[in-house]
């Protein structure tokens, strides 16, 4: 089975080449061809990572998945070659007939990639800089190596190469004033020198050091940057944010020619949301508060106009009292507005959580995160990750709830919970509506979960 899928596979990514050739002798609707040759190559280089895992491409559904997108591509194809200008069938077709049907095949290739047939089988994150997560394991502090600026989601070239931030709106001239800065020796004092004993499982190392006066319990996180551009571009988001379902930061410490680290307020006994729905069962009560909780982390967080990029389970804390906090700030951007927009090409995400317009590379906005928040809503609550063409039919009885394999225990959920089920997933599947115009902000979302 994996020799089959493996073809199917090659297939994709030979096609992906053939759409570079054609895209590039292409004559009519030049611009619809580039932004499927733009797809295609994204398409290109997820399958040439795919084929590399051995596990993956057992699968077997692997195959069709592979074969229908490379059926999806084999059709855009034909059309961009129907634009070289040697094709007679051009004299009948309008051109904005043509521009239609490319960007129908663009629309096609999308879903394809959104509804799973990529986003499940290809767990991988496409991240243009991914940190040290909570969850994930921690990396020795002396021994990174920087990132890119090209690694660093928004920082940018400009035409004339320089390095700009795609952060417009600033929290202050200096953002790194007011925030308090810690030497080395004071963090290799509160850690033993960085010793395995205070280091955390979850991602970061365990110290106690003095802030305001006072003694406090600190979690400190290595954090990569290539220049001081960077660390400003981190802290400028960070210096403002107050609120219980966002995690604190309290200062940092910059050192020559080594990891920069992330001063934050430690968390005992939090789990990442992601280990909670794969391993735990909660009850209805608690299950809510958790996606109460992440919305408003993600509505405060919108009301200061910062557009956190790559919401996921992951990305996910829950403390002991079930109260959720959003870390890891390292792919967000600050927006000019609610309706501000950044052209999807700088950006990234994570597969089965990203919004359709990132995929498609066209431009994101606020209602890119509110898509990311209804997949983890959906999530919670069926146990799978739901597109937006997903038939989820409302639950009209406990007993269809209690079929659910989600977050919660369907045992535990009775009658008079299952009007606030249903608003849930109706909420959830508002969210992730294809055409961002169509979902609701996060103002909206929490009106709706509290009605």
């Amino acid at each position: 089975m994996a020799d089959i899928a493996l073809g199917s596979a090659v297939r994709v990514v030979n096609v992906a080449l053939a759409i570079k050739t054609a895209v590039d002798t292409a004559k009519q609707n030049k611009k619809d061809c580039v932004e499927i040759g733009k797809l295609a190559a994204l398409v290109n280089s997820h399958t040439e990572r795919l084929k590399k895992k051995t596990e993956a491409m057992a699968d077997p559904a692997m195959r069709d998945a592979l074969e229908a997108m490379a059926d999806c591509l084999d059709d855009a194809l034909l059309l961009i070659a129907k634009c070289n200008g040697k094709c007679f069938l051009l004299r009948y077709l309008k051109a904005s007939d043509m521009s239609k049907q490319l960007r129908r095949a663009n629309d096609e290739i999308s879903k394809k990639m959104l509804l799973g047939i990529f986003a499940t089988c290809v767990d991988t994150n496409i991240a243009l800089g991914q940190r040290s997560q909570y969850a994930g394991q921690a990396e020795n502090p002396r021994s990174s190596q920087p990132r890119t600026d090209q690694a660093r989601p928004g920082v940018t070239k400009n035409d004339k190469g320089k390095t700009m931030v795609a952060t417009v709106r600033r929290a202050e001239s200096d953002p790194l004033s007011g925030i308090a800065q810690f030497s080395l020796s004071q963090l290799e004092a509160a850690t033993n020198d960085f010793s395995e004993d205070s280091y955390d499982k979850r991602g970061y190392y365990k110290g106690v050091l003095l802030h305001n006066g006072l003694d406090v319990v600190a979690a400190i996180k290595k954090f990569s940057v290539s220049n001081d551009l960077e660390l400003q571009h981190e802290l400028s988001i960070r210096a403002k944010l107050q609120h219980r379902n966002i995690v604190k930061l309290l200062g940092y410490a910059k050192v020559e020619e080594r990891p920069c680290f992330l001063v934050e307020e430690y968390m005992p006994n939090a789990k990442s949301l992601e280990s909670i729905i794969n391993a735990s069962r909660l009850d209805w009560p608690s299950c809510f508060k958790i996606i109460q909780g992440i919305a408003k982390g993600l509505h405060y967080l919108h009301k200061q106009w910062v557009l956190y990029m790559d919401l996921k389970p992951a990305s996910i804390l829950v403390r002991s009292d079930m109260d959720p906090v959003i870390v890891n700030f390292g792919l967000s951007v600050v927006l000019d507005g609610d309706d501000d927009t950044i052209p999807g090409d700088a950006l990234a995400g994570t597969l089965g959580y990203v919004a359709p317009e990132k995929i498609r590379r066209a431009n994101v906005s606020l209602k890119s995160d509110v898509f990311s928040f209804g997949v983890i809503l959906l999530e919670m609550i069926t146990g799978r990750r739901v597109s937006p063409f997903d038939d989820l039919p409302e639950w009209s009885s406990i007993e269809m709830i209690r079929s659910m394999k989600g977050l919660f225990d369907p045992a535990l959920a009775d009658e008079s919970q299952l009007m606030k089920i249903n608003r849930c997933r109706e909420v959830g599947l508002k969210c992730i509506e294809w055409d961002p115009k169509c979902r609701p902000t996060m103002a909206d979302v929490l009106e709706m979960l509290n009605s």
